[in-house]
């Protein structure tokens, strides 16, 4: 099932005890960057073996739907593996895979603090509460968009006021739509998603700088749908919000935004494509840091206390990554034991056999498919992972960059359509309604009819 992020206070707040969860994961996440940038092996295990303590502390606060996955993930895996030592060796190795994606959890809420302390994003958030009726939808859809890309889950946090100012509920659903529409269309191309890291750790022959261009024209093919699908759809009739105050943005702090968001990737981009760093790892170095400059820029050396007590909050939230840290550990156990499986004696069952009709038509049953997968709670994890190592591009007759992007682009959609994914029911929080009518009534036809799209595309370009 998809994990969901428990969301109390705002990361950066220094309302919670920094407890021993918190600096275990945070002394995982630090061993494991050592341990990669430098090759150390021991390193590594000393930092697996303090993700395992972090996942058994944890474990009992885990939601139950998340639990209950786990437990089916551990057990599949347990019948699958055979003896004792073939389980051990899952274990173990399902550990060492997950500490990449811990440096991306560990990322996340520093920039998350950042952009919450920035008055530049808080001036663009009140100026997209000035627009008037016919303007909002696509603004805010867009400003999500990049705001996701750049700061994740914050992105729609901080754009939830938007839906307190819609007075009716057809209004408040659109405007919803549009955050998570645009949210969702930035795991096509942005680094700071985990979609991304596991997508390119199940494809290491294509690199993220390969795929952004072609993530990034998806996306962009998503925004413009979801701007279309509104105004067939959604928008009948003239939009009832209250009449318009202001007819444009603010120009600078739209620009202010924009330039932070693109320092960011080009620092990204600078220790993958300069330095030669892998993903996760350039990540774990470039928010962190950038993260305290930028907050050192908004407060100054006068403020150092209150960047301090930031910094301490961040690391007190980390236990909040529980139920992600978890479920990704068990999926890749699982996929440990379905590698080994597939390359062994019983790999004939594994590999895809021939299939009559247009490859478009192949590609859209697939992508319906898994959208019925993720509706009803499985990670998108897993079907990624089992995808990954049963499936290779050349076998597909695709690009290995167009494969990659196709999967990016469908961890957003999954996660969207799920009903306990982190986006939906944060979103459900935001709202006040459901996480399976988000998921299930608001966003199931509209990706849906978008899997027709993304599965034409891929045909074309493949």
């Amino acid at each position: 099932m998809t994990a969901a992020p428990e969301t109390p206070a705002a990361p950066g707040l220094a309302v919670e005890r920094t407890g021993a969860s918190a600096w275990i994961f945070l002394g995982a996440a630090v061993l494991a960057l050592a341990g990669s940038l430098f090759a150390l092996e021991a390193v590594i295990s000393v930092a697996a073996i303090l993700l395992a303590i972090f996942i058994f502390i944890e474990f009992r606060k885990v939601p139950w739907a998340q639990q209950a996955a786990a437990l089916v993930l551990v057990t599949v895996t347990a019948v699958l593996a055979g003896g004792r030592d073939e389980i051990l060796e899952a274990a173990v190795n399902g550990l060492t895979r997950t500490l990449p994606f811990v440096l991306i959890f560990a990322s996340v809420g520093w920039l998350q603090s950042a952009a919450r302390e920035s008055p530049s994003v808080r001036a663009l958030r009140e100026g997209l509460m000035r627009l008037g009726p016919g303007q909002r939808f696509s603004a805010l859809s867009l400003t999500s968009h990049f705001l996701g890309a750049g700061f994740n889950l914050a992105g729609l946090a901080l754009l939830s006021p938007m839906l307190d100012d819609q007075r009716e509920s057809g209004d408040r659903m659109r405007m919803a739509c549009a955050i998570i529409w645009g949210f969702a269309a930035a795991t096509c191309w942005s680094p700071i998603y985990v979609g991304t890291a596991v997508v390119l750790s199940g494809l290491p022959q294509t690199s993220w700088i390969e795929v952004a261009p072609l993530g990034f024209f998806i996306a962009l093919g998503f925004l413009g749908y979801g701007f279309v699908y509104d105004r067939l759809v959604r928008r009948r009739g003239r939009p009832r919000v209250p009449g318009s105050r202001s007819s444009t943005l603010p120009l600078r702090p739209v620009l202010r935004v924009l330039l932070a968001i693109a320092v960011l990737f080009v620092l990204t981009t600078t220790l993958i494509e300069g330095v030669g760093l892998r993903l996760t790892d350039a990540v774990m170095i470039a928010a962190p840091s950038y993260a305290l400059a930028w907050l050192f820029l908004v407060h100054g050396r006068r403020g150092s206390g209150h960047i301090a007590a930031v910094a301490r909050g961040v690391i007190a939230g980390y236990p909040r990554m529980r139920s992600e840290t978890t479920l990704f550990f068990c999926a890749n156990m699982f996929g440990f034991v379905i590698t080994g499986i597939a390359s062994g004696d019983q790999a004939a069952g594994f590999s895809l056999p021939p299939l009559p009709g247009p490859f478009f038509l192949h590609a859209l049953l697939a992508i319906w498919l898994y959208l019925v997968v993720c509706a009803i709670g499985i990670h998108p994890i897993v079907s990624v992972v089992v995808f990954t190592t049963v499936v290779s591009p050349e076998q597909l007759g695709i690009a290995p960059a167009l494969l990659a992007a196709m999967l990016m682009a469908l961890w957003g959609m999954g996660t969207s359509v799920s009903p306990l994914s982190g986006t939906t029911l944060i979103m459900a929080q935001l709202s006040g309604r459901s996480s399976f009518t988000i998921a299930w009534r608001w966003d199931g036809t509209f990706y849906a009819l978008g899997a027709v799209g993304l599965a034409a595309l891929v045909s074309l370009l493949r």
